[in-house]
């Protein structure tokens, strides 16, 4: 398991600890079965947070085209894990405080579209 102090990725997703203790902004994100999908693949694939206790996790309403942001405020220490058997992106530790979360964007410059990235 990864852990980090600033900066950290797993995949398309890239989180940056920005504070601790800072509420976070945002409609908050609603569970799904039993977990907070950071990154959701077309796959079934999905980058979760292991547990769903001391977490608040709201996503912006109006990112940049193709973009999806995530605030996160964590009371107690946390992991994101990617939901995959094989092949999986190795867990991330994330310890209380605030983190900026965002999936990452792919630009098809024969459609000329911004869209997220596909995992």
């Amino acid at each position: 398991m990864k852990s980090f102090n600033v900066v950290a990725a797993q995949g398309e997703i890239t989180m940056r600890r920005i504070s601790d203790g800072t509420k976070a902004i945002g409609k908050p994100l609603t569970l799904e079965g039993g977990h907070f999908i950071i990154g959701h693949s077309e796959t079934g694939h999905h980058h979760v947070l292991e547990h769903s206790r001391g977490v608040e996790v709201t996503i912006l309403e109006r990112p940049p085209v193709g973009m999806r942001i995530l605030h996160a405020v964590l009371t107690e220490a946390n992991t994101l894990v990617h939901k995959r058997g094989h092949d999986t992106h190795e867990a991330i530790r994330l310890e209380p405080g605030t983190y900026d979360i965002r999936i990452a964007r792919e630009f098809d410059h024969y459609e000329e579209l911004a869209r997220k990235s596909a995992d």
